[in-house]
């Protein structure tokens, strides 16, 4: 199926590309070969999480798109839903000949919307169908018939997903996803992929009932080494020390000299308790007074 991945209406993306330039290199490299190439990178990416392999075909049409994050499946925009239920569909493993292609590009049923939609966010919320804005593409929805029309041109995905961690708890799954820019990727001398930095992080929380995992969260969240930073309280503690030391060395520099009374003998004079009298040094080394030592 010769369908691509771009920035939908959230435009001002980096990695978002008119579909006018992405048809023109389609023209120079193929579709083929581009369709080839972004799936063999997502390859590289879970056989170095092997672990976390079906995460990442599961968050692929996800993170695609860009999505806005939200921390309940019932506050997510549905439009978002909708596209990434689509894109599923498109990235699943079907036969060319599995829906058929109209004037304007491929005709998918809106029931088969809906069960992806249930398979990839369960049933907490109803599909609301209807034309979803991509940039420079639609999904366009049609009422009447109950299908959306999809467009077969060449799109460059925002995001592929890297799954690095994965927590679980009572009845959920808390998942940390890098995401590769899909601009970013390169191809190496061998003809492999080379992955870039990502460029963000996300937490994807899923709910798991009866067995069944849906996602029911997607938030922001820093980078893995945010989080080994060294902590306010530490901070203070040794901010707290050195001006603790700072503070004792500033005293002693500052503490008044003393020093002995001699005579013209260069004898020590003593008061009639026999105590030598001493007297303080100043600055420019004169005496500002004197007093018998206790």
């Amino acid at each position: 199926m010769a369908v691509k991945e771009t920035k939908k209406h959230k435009g001002t993306h980096k990695a978002a590309f008119p579909v006018g330039i992405a048809v023109t290199v389609l023209a120079l490299v193929g579709l083929a070969t581009v369709i080839v190439l972004i799936g063999t990178g997502i390859k590289n990416l879970a056989s170095k999480n092997k672990d976390y392999t079906e995460y990442n075909k599961l968050l692929t049409p996800v993170v695609l798109i860009d999505p806005s994050g939200f921390d309940d499946i019932t506050k997510a925009d549905m439009s978002e839903l909708i596209e990434m239920s689509v894109w599923a569909i498109l990235k699943s493993d079907i036969s060319p000949d599995t829906y058929s292609v109209g004037e304007g590009g491929i005709i998918i049923p809106e029931a088969d919307v809906t069960e992806q939609f249930k398979k990839l966010f369960g049933t907490e919320v109803t599909p609301v169908h209807a034309t979803v804005e991509g940039y420079e593409y639609a999904f366009t929805y049609d009422a009447d018939a109950k299908t959306y029309t999809i467009p077969i041109t060449g799109i460059v995905p925002i995001y592929t997903p890297k799954v690095i961690d994965k927590k679980e708890s009572s009845g959920q799954i808390i998942l940390t996803v890098a995401l590769i820019s899909g601009e970013a990727w390169q191809q190496g001398a061998d003809g492999s992929m080379v992955e870039p930095e990502p460029d963000k992080y996300i937490k994807v929380t899923l709910r798991v009932q009866d067995g069944v995992q849906f996602i029911s969260a997607i938030q922001a969240t820093t980078t893995p080494e945010a989080a080994t930073t060294l902590t306010p309280a530490t901070a203070t503690t040794e901010s707290s020390n050195l001006l603790d030391k700072a503070d004792t060395a500033s005293k002693e520099s500052s503490a008044p000299a003393t020093q002995n009374v001699t005579d013209e003998n260069g004898e020590n004079v003593t008061d009639e308790n026999g105590n030598n009298v001493t007297e303080t040094v100043t600055e420019n080394s004169t005496a500002e007074s004197s007093s018998a030592a206790p």
